[in-house]
Order: C-alpha cells, then structure tokens, then sequence
C-alpha cells in the first residue's frame, strides 16, 4: 500500500484547494531548427524589421543605421567641421555645405525690427494688394500697394528701396513712400557738413518771405532768393518748375526745415570752367547782363562766370545804350574774355582786337628752373621787383640777392634770374640769383 499514490479527497473538509498541473512537451522539428538564421533584436519601438541596413553579403551597414536612430542613440558625424559646439549627425554627402550655409544664414538675419526704424531692402514681390520687402529679417515686410506713391507703384521686383517699419505685431508691416521720405531727409541734413553732395531739387514755387519751395525727392526744402544763382536774378520767377542742383547748407531745428543753395553748387564748379575757357579764349561768347556801374557792365556767361566789360571795351551801340541807361539785367551781351586774372576776377571785351593774358598756361612757357633775361621794374627796401614780360612781374628777395648787389641795379636795367617756381592761381613767380 505504501507504493500507491495518495487518492486526492473531495471531502469538503479538506483544507487545500484543488490543483490540476498540465504538462505539455513540445518537440522540435530538425529540419526547422537548421534553417534559423540570427538577426538582431528588432526594437518593437522603430516598427520596422531594419532589412534595409544590410547589403548583400549580409552584413548590417551601422552607419546608415545611426543616421535615423532617435537623437539620444545617434552619434555625431565626425566628419562635419563646426563651430560653437554644433553636432551634425546627418552621413549625408552634403551635411557640410548645408550646414555651412545655415551658419552664414544666422550672422545675415536681422534679430529684431521694432516700429519706427528705417531699413534698406529689395523689393521681393508686387500685386495690386501688397508689396513685399525683403529687409534681411526673418519675414517679409508687407506694404499696402494703394497707399504707396506713384513713383513707387512704379517699381519693380528687385529694386532697391527703403521702408518704414509702422507694426511689427502679428504681420509685420511698413510704408515705402515714408521710408524713402525719412532716408532722404536724414541724408540731406547729414550731408549739410561735407557740403559737397549736390541733389537734383524741383522748384515748386516761390514764397513771400524772399525764397523757394525746392522739392528734392519728396522732402520741401527752403531756397533764399540769394542764393538761387552766382549773381542776383534779374527774374526771380524764371526758375520756379524748373530742375535744379542743389547743396544743402544749414538746418533749422525749430522748423525741420532744410536750407539749400543753388549758387555754392555752381561755385563748386567754377574752377573747371576757368581751365575750359582758357581753351577757347579767343571765342566769341555771349552772356547775360546781371547789372550795371558807372564803370561798365557786369555779366554773367557759361552757367557760372562771371566777368566785367569796362566802359572803355563796349562797342559803340553798346556804349551808347549804356550811356543812356537802356542795358537792362538779363538783356542777352556778346564779348570776348580779355583777361583771366582770379577765378572771381574776369576781364571781357567787345573791341574786335584782344590782349591775351600771358598768364595763361604761363608754365608751359617757362619751365622750372629757367634762367631769363628781364627787367627791373621797380625797387623795394625788402627786394626787387623783376618784369619778366608785360603783365608778369616776379619779386626777387634781398635774401636771394644781398643788400649790397641789389644797390648797384636801379629800373630800367636788365637782369638776369632763375625763375624757381611759379604760382597760377595768385599770380605770383617766385625768384632767385642764378648759380
């Protein structure tokens, strides 16, 4: 009895659940077992049974398998160069290139516009509703097309422009037409100090305080009637919606105005007209009478000229006319130049002979050093005066001679000296003994 098994009870007082175990033995199928082939563990995470990381030979490509594992699996491409800190995990061909242009892109990125600034831009694109400006922010600045001016309704994708920025909330908007109006102002008072740009204004009108309303590119600036020409008009209305260049001179704060002048413009271009007429010397001209003296006759010629006819150079039509106080500023005048002795002082004539001023293109004629004969023409405590030729006379200093040479000559006598250097512009040569 010892060696049969217990009977399991049913009595209800037994005190141990009832427990039925099943054994299921499971056998293996050889020819199954010879056909398993060992892949990595699949994360049930990636959804997918990576096939596409190995090549033919069955062996598993890491490198393109940690180009699109999650960030925190992936390791940075050693072969990209970067700055800061970056890491690039793209294997890409081109990673470096891109990411090089990325970084070129940030430094070029304004990082903040606020309302009220003025920004240079291109105009990136037009229709009747909009017109859109590329300002190197990382958004385009939107104009509303009916309220920009003519001239800029005019304009044309890729132009260069400035706009205002008025709202920088939600879209970030702006205004061409003030941009350009502000820009242009800001420049015309910055240039006040140089003095040397000149703009292209527009005579709008003249106003009862002496002066002109002159237009340069939107901005009203203030023109004073003195200095709307080299000489005083003898028609102040003969300029008004007309173009003009001018130079802006002053700014009157309290006002906001900006003062212009037509006339230092043309004496900004007096010099290259004086070495102009001194090619063409023998030319009849004709000019405008600006005003009369006792003396003769002033008169304008060649924009920003000008010369003087003495009494005693009229013609006799002219003369007569003068005599009775007919000539009239602004009566059209024929002559020819006489004399270039400044660039403010001209000398002209209406007698058909003319004397040439000797000291046009004097130093052609006389290099430096020349040795000349000449002529004393007057004597001085201080030195000698030297006539070289009619109308050019040199000074040759005590210094240069010695107290007890410059006795023995008296005017009259010939001397000879070294002529050492010559000065166009003050008329003046400057002298010494010869070695």
């Amino acid at each position: 009895m010892s060696g049969k098994r217990k009977r399991i009870s049913n009595d209800s007082t037994t005190t141990n659940p009832t427990t039925t175990i099943i054994v299921e033995e499971k056998t293996k199928n050889p020819q199954e077992e010879t056909n398993i082939t060992k892949t990595p563990e699949v994360s049930e995470e990636l959804g997918n049974d990576h096939s596409e990381f190995y090549d033919e030979s069955g062996e598993f490509l890491w490198d393109k398998y940690e180009g699109t594992c999650p960030t925190r699996y992936r390791k940075p491409n050693p072969h990209i160069k970067t700055n800061n800190g970056d890491k690039v995990f793209s294997r890409e061909s081109y990673a470096q290139e891109l990411y090089d242009k990325m970084e070129q892109y940030g430094t070029d990125v304004l990082p903040i516009v606020n309302p009220g600034e003025i920004h240079d831009g291109t105009i990136y694109a037009i229709d009747q509703t909009y017109i859109t400006v590329d300002i190197g922010y990382r958004e385009l600045v939107y104009v509303k097309f009916g309220k920009e001016s003519d001239e800029v309704k005019a304009s044309s994708v890729g132009d260069k422009t400035a706009v205002l920025i008025t709202e920088t909330k939600g879209t970030l908007t702006g205004t061409i037409t003030g941009g350009v109006r502000h820009k242009t102002f800001t420049d015309l008072r910055d240039s006040i100090d140089e003095g040397r740009t000149a703009w292209i204004g527009h005579v709008k009108n003249m106003i009862d305080k002496g002066g002109y309303v002159v237009t340069v590119q939107g901005i009203n600036c203030f023109m004073p009637c003195s200095l709307a020409g080299i000489n005083k008009l003898s028609d102040f209305s003969s300029i008004v919606d007309e173009e003009i260049y001018v130079v802006p001179v002053s700014f009157s704060a309290d006002r906001g105005t900006i003062v212009v002048s037509h006339r230092k413009y043309l004496q900004a271009l007096i010099p290259t007209a004086i070495e102009n007429l001194k090619q063409s010397i023998d030319t009849e001209k004709e000019g405008t009478v600006t005003g009369t003296a006792k003396y003769g006759v002033f008169v304008e010629f060649d924009q920003c000229l000008t010369g003087m006819i003495h009494n005693n150079d009229l013609d006799e039509d002219t003369l007569t006319r003068f005599k009775t106080r007919e000539i009239k500023p602004g009566d059209p005048i024929k002559f020819k130049v006489k004399d270039i002795i400044s660039n403010n002082k001209i000398t002209l004539t209406q007698k058909d002979v003319v004397d040439v001023n000797p000291w046009i293109n004097i130093s052609n004629i006389y290099q430096i050093p020349s040795v000349v004969e000449a002529v004393v023409r007057s004597k001085k405590d201080y030195g000698l005066f030297i006539n070289i030729e009619d109308g050019v006379t040199g000074l040759l200093h005590v210094s240069e001679i010695g107290e007890e040479t410059m006795s023995v000559f008296n005017p009259g006598d010939k001397i000879t000296v070294q002529i050492t250097r010559i000065d166009e512009g003050t008329m003046k040569v400057f002298l010494k003994m010869p070695q």
